[in-house]
């Protein structure tokens, strides 16, 4: 059974591991947490869940076709260029708080109208502050 694992990698920056498995059958994507062993419907997901998994999917897709633009995807997925823009938004956010988005239940409670009324922060720390939730410090590599 997989868990969460964090790595430092060469130049730096951290690769986060959350045991998830998404699958999409034609018109329908489910999610099923490694750790539960249980699939959820899609449609039943919170609205942020759906984006920050979407968020992942559209990241996977532009990093398998690097030649692409973002916009190119978006037109691609129907995605309208400002939604893709905060959608993408999502895929910088703090591992934990990531971890926490996708627990059951999340502890800590927040909407997309607020991740999505201003541009998120890219400093991890800067994004729990903006979040509301308490502070955590976060390791700053200095270059």
């Amino acid at each position: 059974m997989q868990q969460r694992t964090v790595q430092p990698l060469v130049n730096g920056n951290l690769e986060v591991t959350i045991p998830v498995y998404i699958r999409r059958d034609r018109n329908s994507t489910s999610m099923k947490k490694i750790v539960a062993g249980e699939k959820t419907e899609w449609n039943s997901l919170a609205p942020l869940r759906r984006r920050l998994i979407l968020g992942y999917q559209l990241l996977d897709k532009w990093e398998k076709h690097p030649l692409k633009s973002g916009l190119t995807i978006a037109e691609e997925e129907h995605i309208d260029r400002s939604l893709f823009l905060k959608i993408m938004g999502l895929v910088n956010l703090a591992p934990d708080i990531v971890e926490e988005i996708m627990s059951d239940p999340p502890a800590f409670d927040f909407s997309i109208k607020k991740l999505f009324s201003h541009r998120l922060p890219d400093d991890w720390n800067e994004q729990r502050k903006f979040l509301g939730l308490p502070q955590k410090n976060y390791m700053v590599r200095e270059e």
